[in-house]
């Protein structure tokens, strides 16, 4: 597979899944006390499960610490796709590699969506969610992004989506920007 065609199917991947934000408007609020955050702003939950709830904090040290409380759940993982669908996120708009909120956020809900993903989607979650986290952390540029099986990541992805259609009843495309 050429470059670019891995380029092009590495953003069309990504692009059909909601999981991050921009952290901007409600996502995030001013942080005062930090002055190293470049974005001056601070990473918050859209989302809730049973370890944290809309609106909380994310520790931009510790951003995967919640994931370690959570458990396969049916109900958390359908209600986290419906909140995020919800809530409009994805993870085009704004993604810069220089936003400690958005990588915190992307690296908190990747964690938390993994840790309650059921047993039909776990594997599928694994593949996509390290591509959405090393995307982030590329700044966006999907030239930056090495070694990604670019056939697994498509796999990936149709896997997540029609689970969520069938079992959670969440369409992800209606956040594709």
């Amino acid at each position: 597979m050429s470059r670019r065609a891995r380029v092009v199917a590495l953003c069309a991947a990504v692009s059909l899944v909601p999981v991050t934000a921009a952290c901007s408007g409600n996502d995030a609020k001013p942080k005062a006390h930090d002055s190293s955050a470049s974005s001056g702003l601070v990473a918050t939950r859209w989302w809730s499960n049973s370890a944290g709830t809309t609106g909380t904090e994310i520790d931009a040290n510790r951003p995967q610490a919640l994931a370690g409380k959570l458990r396969p759940s049916a109900s958390d993982y359908c209600s986290m796709l419906k909140q995020t669908v919800a809530a409009g996120k994805s993870i085009l708009p704004g993604v810069t590699a220089q936003d400690p909120a958005l990588l915190a956020s992307t690296k908190a809900f990747v964690a938390e969506i993994q840790a309650v993903a059921p047993a039909s989607v776990a594997a599928s979650w694994k593949v996509l969610g390290d591509v959405v986290v090393a995307f982030v952390e590329s700044g966006g540029d999907p030239t930056k992004v090495k070694g990604t099986d670019t056939k697994a990541v498509q796999s990936a992805v149709g896997t997540i989506a029609a689970d969520a259609k069938g079992t959670c009843h969440v369409n992800l495309a209606a956040v594709v920007h």
